[in-house]
C-alpha cells in the first residue's frame, strides 16, 4: 500500500510543471515542517536578521539599484562581486527587499540557459525550515541583470510567517536514490518529501532528496 501511494504522489506532483518564466508551480497543502535545517548558510555573507538601514543607490551596469535592495553586494561586471556562491547555481547575490519581505532580488554570474531556477520562499521554526508559499520560477540568462521575483506565502496556515530563507533549485531532473528509485525534477522532488513528511511523518524522501545535492538553501 505504501508503494501503491508513493507512485500515486509522485505522478501526481510529477505532472506540476514549469515551463513558463515566472510561473506558478503547485504547492503542498499541509501543516508539518520538513527535514531542512536551518544551520547557517556559510556560502553566504548576508545572513542578517536585522533590517539594514537604506543606504543611497547603487547601479550595476548603468542600471540604478533601488534603495531596497541597496544594501546586498550586486556585480558591477558580472563576474565578480557576488555576495555568495554554491556549487548547485554557482556565485550568486539573493537579496529581500527591506521595504517588503516578499520582493526578492537575484543576480547569477553563470549564465543557466539549459533550465529554469525556481525559488520557494521558507521560514523556520526551532532547528527546521520549511516552505510558505509556491514556487517561482524564470529563466536566469544575463550576469549583468537583476531579476525581481515576487514570492507568495499562500501555503495555508504559513501565511503569517516571515520569509527567512529560500530553497532555490534547477527546474531539472535528477536521479534520486532510494525511496525515489527514479528521475525527478528537483522541485516535484523537494515538494514529494515535504508533503510525505507532512502525512507519514517519514523523512526518507527528504534525505533521499538532500543526499543528491541539486539545491542551495539560502538564509537572509
Amino acid at each position: 500500500m505504501k508503494k501503491a501511494l508513493a507512485l500515486f504522489f509522485l505522478t501526481a506532483i510529477t505532472l506540476v510543471g514549469c515551463e513558463q518564466p515566472r510561473q506558478t508551480r503547485g504547492f503542498a497543502r499541509g501543516t508539518a515542517t520538513n527535514a531542512f535545517e536551518s544551520s547557517p548558510n556559510n556560502n553566504s555573507n548576508n545572513n542578517s536578521n536585522v533590517t539594514p538601514t537604506p543606504t543611497p543607490t547603487a547601479t550595476v551596469g548603468g542600471v540604478t539599484i533601488p534603495t531596497e535592495i541597496s544594501h546586498c553586494s550586486w556585480s558591477q561586471d558580472g563576474v565578480s562581486g557576488f555576495a555568495s556562491s554554491h556549487t548547485h547555481v554557482g556565485a550568486y547575490t539573493l537579496c529581500k527587499s527591506i521595504t517588503d519581505e516578499t520582493d526578492i532580488y537575484l543576480q547569477v554570474r553563470d549564465n543557466i540557459s539549459d533550465s529554469q531556477i525556481c525559488l520557494f520562499p521558507t521560514s523556520t521554526d526551532g532547528s527546521n525550515s520549511f516552505y510558505i508559499g509556491e514556487a517561482r520560477c524564470l529563466m536566469v540568462t544575463n550576469n549583468k541583470q537583476i531579476y525581481k521575483i515576487k514570492m507568495y506565502k499562500n501555503r495555508p496556515g504559513f501565511e503569517s510567517k516571515p520569509i527567512s530563507g529560500i530553497m532555490m533549485m534547477k527546474d531539472k531532473a535528477f536521479f534520486y536514490p532510494a525511496p525515489f528509485y527514479q528521475y525527478v525534477l528537483s522541485p516535484d522532488a523537494y515538494l514529494y518529501c515535504s508533503n510525505w513528511l507532512t502525512i507519514y511523518k517519514d523523512q526518507s524522501y527528504c534525505i533521499a532528496f538532500k543526499s543528491v545535492g541539486q539545491y542551495t538553501y539560502h538564509q537572509f
